[in-house]
């Protein structure tokens, strides 16, 4: 029996969508880099805590970086021109880790809520 392993696709798509809703709410709200680059870290932070699958995780992210360099910190889609931008991109993948990290722990303590509640039970 072959496995389907195309459920991450979803996951990263769904996880760009965010990207760009958070990108125009980064526009939107604020005119500063820093602002902005809040913003897109909590999405990603967010969106890293929400997605199944470290592939998508991976990818919105990656994606999250490119939609702040390109279009919320340069302008007009442009990914060579500001270097100290792509040093900010660090702040979003930190917020990812976090989210993913969050993730993580949550899947640890599970097993043992489990096995606590079928303790006390009998």
């Amino acid at each position: 029996m072959a496995r389907n392993d195309s459920g991450w696709a979803f996951g990263l798509a769904g996880g760009c969508v965010a990207v760009i809703g958070a990108a125009f709410l980064a526009a939107a709200v604020s005119t500063d880099m820093h602002g902005r680059l809040i913003v897109l870290a909590l999405a990603a932070g967010v969106i890293a805590a929400r997605t199944v699958d470290w592939r998508a995780c991976l990818g919105s992210t990656a994606f999250a970086a490119l939609v702040y360099v390109g279009f919320l910190a340069g302008h007009q889609g442009v990914l060579t021109g500001d270097e100290p931008a792509w040093a900010y991109t660090l702040v979003i993948g930190f917020a990812a880790l976090l989210g993913r990290g969050q993730r993580w722990m949550h899947a640890v303590r599970q097993p043992h809520d489990r096995l606590q509640a079928r303790m006390t039970r009998h």
